[in-house]
Order: C-alpha cells, then structure tokens, then sequence
C-alpha cells in the first residue's frame, strides 16, 4: 500500500534530480577575504558548494527512510550499497588520519565518511519507491533531463561570459563553462547521461510540442557538452549512442544521435567562445597523465595497510603519497602536467614540511640549474594529487578490492542483463557512464545523480518493477 509519506519522498526525490546541482550557499555575496588566493577559493568551494551538497543529500536520504516502511536489505542492490558502506566504515578505521579528515573527506572533496552515509541511504530510498510506485522510474529520468539542461543553460551562457554562479560561489566569472558544478570535466558527466536519457524521452513521447522540447533540451546540451571539450565524455557519448541504436533500431534515434553528436563538435561555430576557453581533442598529454597518475595510485596500494582487499579512507591516495614521496615519478607528472620549457634541467628536489605544520602541508622545493631562460631558481609544488582519476582504481584504493568489484557490479550487471531488450535501452547510458569513469572519478555533484540512474535501472530489471519502468508513448 503506498502512503502519503512515500508519495512526499518522490516529490522530494524529482526535485533533488533536478535541482541538487544548483545546491549552493551564495556565502561570497556576504564575505570576501581581503586577498584571493587557492586556499581562499579552496574554502569558498567547500563552504559554499560542497557542504551544503552533503547536508541535502544527508537529509533527503534520512527522511527518505522514515517514509519506507523495511529496508530490502536482502535484494541485491540494497545490499551491494549497505556493503559498501561497511567498506567505507572499515576503510575509515583503516586511514589512521585526523578524524575530522575521514568523516568530511579530503579538502576541495568532502567526500568522506558523511557524504557516503548520505549517499547509500538516498540510493536505497530511491530504488525502493521506484518499485513501489508506478511511474516514478519515467519521471525522474524526466528531471534528471531537466536538470541536466538547466546546467547546459548555466554553461552556455558561462561561455557568452554572462555568468550568473561564479559571483555567488567564488568572487568572480568562471573561466571555464562549468554549471554550478566547478569544473568542465564534471559538467561533463552530467551532460553526457542528458543527452543519452533525452533521446530515449523523445521516442517514449507522442505529443508534438513535448518531443521539441526535448529536442531543444538535447540540443542545448550538445552544444554545452562540446564546450567543455571533455574527449573522455565524447568517446563514451559516441559508444552510448550506438548501443541505443542498436538496441532501439529506429531512425529518429539514429538522427537524433547523429545530431546530437554534430552539435558537439561543431558548438565553436553556433556559441561565440567569448571565455576563450578551449583545448584539442586530439591533444596526447592528457592521456599521457592519466597513464602517470594510474601508475601512482597503483604504487601507492604498497603504502596502504591490508591492501588490495582494504582500503586506506577517503584520501589514501593522497596520504600514501604524502607519507612516502615518490620524488622522481611526482617530478615526471608535474613537468608533463606544467608543461615545463624544454631547456628545464633540476640540479636538486627537497621534501619539506614547515615546522608545526600537519602532513598536508609538505611539497616540493625544487632547486633548477636551467629554467625557461632563467637560471638557478626555486620552485615550490604542494602535493594535492588526490584521485586516481578512475573509479574503479579510486574505489580499489580508498575503499579496497572488494569495493571495486561491488562498483563495476553496480553498474555493469544492468547492462548484462538487458543490453538486447528494446523497452530498456536506455539502459545504454549506463554503457557511456562506465566509459566515462575510466579517465574521470566520482564527484559529489554528479556521483548521486548517477547512482539514481543505476537504481532506475537495477529496479527495471527486477521482476516486481516489470511494469513500473514500461514507458507509454500514449
């Protein structure tokens, strides 16, 4: 029997889908420091974008509970993400960090202890309503269109430099179109899935008016996702897109994805770039860095106690780093990184760690007998790498092997059992988001939206949603 308080947590969960990455306290309008530098536009980032993130996700997925009447903990997804949790929990013990560390996550993240109980419990929410209650599955795949263009609109016009985030969050315009999100690549994690999910909408719907707008939210998106010129994003839209053809085999989605792909590599003609902003997709050091960074995550599975099977917290890459400097390799991914001039030849690299100051303080003093023209200058490199970069290693090095195998289950299994099945191939985004996590790693802003999509998906496939997830084109 489905109550009042269940049909409260779905509207509150199609709001959360559409609005949860506009979540932001607009604290610069009301404090400025009297100089700007990253550690100022470090803490703008987590007071007025991340905190307020986890509170929303904390509280939804609590009172989201209170509305159920049993957790399914013996239905597999429920307890894939209750298991992870206990991974979170043990890895946490296992990080031997400063507690305020572990429970709010490393700095310019804040995706620790907190924010994965928030996580698992508005997932599990989630999934169980949208068993529960017929029609809920087509709806939030509705908003998490909507909100998905809500975003393409916030970066296009972040391109045309009329940016309405920048001033509420960190002083000033982004440089960059990045949404209410703070980085391209992030923007793009969530384009990706909008686009995919409104070309599935458009063959589900048969009014005339609708299908143009969807057409509209489609093309806005493209052209916001070309924007970022994220190849990560590109290559898994290109391969999502082709599985949905192939699964839905229709021409309007053959068209529309073949369109949808033309405004992405072709928004330098349609949007004036008035940010400046642009990079080559067919530039090689990127790749060349994620190889480096790989390297690094994988090495520093060595420093981490009861590795590979458990994890080292929230911020064990980072730590491993910090308690045991590979100098040369960290060397090797800055100069690639910085893009160093050619004639840069270092004559000595010291770790230091100011006096009274914690582990995150220490860096790279790097004394170069030749630098650009100059010569017998130094060089400071704080140590912040922090993520792999790919979330399965991500996932392998915070929260151990068994949280990797749990995660590529999560996502892979819906795609295993329902890749050749016409009425889900929306299931294909999925497929794009997988692609895309091999050169990117979870991010508050964008992690629970396709967590929600994995939900929709693992509900659609079980036996009592047979008929929650059939879209109508009636």
């Amino acid at each position: 029997m489905k109550t009042s308080k269940q049909h409260r947590a779905a509207i509150a969960l199609i709001a959360f889908a559409i609005l949860f990455p506009v979540v932001l306290a607009p604290g610069a309008l009301f404090w400025k420091p009297g100089l700007i530098f990253d550690t100022e536009l470090a803490q703008a980032l987590e007071m007025f974008q991340l905190f307020p993130k986890v509170l929303v996700l904390l509280l939804i997925g609590l009172l989201g509970m209170l509305s159920l009447r049993e957790i399914r903990w013996r239905e597999p997804f429920v307890f894939l993400l209750l298991t992870h949790l206990l991974l979170v929990l043990v890895s946490s013990f296992n990080a031997r960090d400063d507690w305020s560390y572990v429970l709010l996550g490393p700095q310019r993240r804040l995706d620790g202890l907190l924010y994965h109980v928030g996580l698992v419990l508005y997932v599990i929410v989630a999934y169980q309503l949208v068993l529960t209650l017929p029609g809920l599955g087509n709806k939030l795949l509705l908003a998490l269109f909507a909100g998905g263009t809500l975003q393409a609109v916030l970066a296009l016009l972040q391109r045309l430099q009329l940016d309405p985030i920048g001033p509420l969050v960190k002083w000033s315009m982004y440089a960059t179109p990045v949404g209410s999100l703070s980085h391209p690549g992030m923007l793009a994690g969530l384009l990706l899935p909008t686009i995919m999910l409104g070309i599935w909408l458009f063959t589900q719907q048969a009014n005339r008016n609708y299908r143009y707008l969807l057409i509209l939210g489609v093309f806005l998106s493209a052209l916001a996702l070309g924007a970022t010129t994220n190849r990560a994003a590109l290559i898994a839209l290109i391969v999502g897109l082709v599985g949905l053809i192939l699964a839905y085999r229709t021409w309007s989605v053959f068209f529309l994805s073949g369109f949808a792909i033309v405004c992405v590599l072709c928004v330098q003609f349609i949007v004036p770039n008035r940010l400046g902003f642009t990079r080559e997709y067919t530039a090689t050091n990127t790749l060349e860095i994620r190889f480096q960074i790989w390297a690094l995550a994988y090495q520093s599975l060595g420093k981490i106690p009861g590795a590979p099977w458990i994890g080292g917290g929230p911020d064990a890459f980072r730590l491993a780093l910090l308690r045991d400097p590979p100098v040369t390799d960290l060397l090797d991914l800055i100069k690639l990184e910085l893009a160093w001039p050619q004639d840069a030849r270092v004559s000595k690299v010291t770790v230091v760690l100011p006096p009274k100051e914690q582990i995150r303080s220490k860096y790279l003093q790097v004394e170069f007998e030749q630098f650009g023209g100059q010569t017998n200058i130094k060089q400071s490199y704080p140590i912040i790498l922090d993520k792999a970069h790919n979330l399965w290693l991500d996932r392998l090095v915070a929260f151990g092997g068994l949280s990797m195998m749990l995660w590529l289950l999560l996502y892979l299994y819906p795609i295993w059992r329902s890749w050749r099945n016409r009425s889900l191939a929306w299931i294909w985004v999925l497929t794009a988001l997988t692609i895309y996590y091999l050169a990117w790693f979870p991010v508050i802003g964008t992690e629970p939206l396709h967590l929600l999509i994995a939900a929709i998906a693992w509900a659609s496939i079980h036996s009592e949603a047979s008929n929650v997830i059939r879209f109508s084109s009636k």
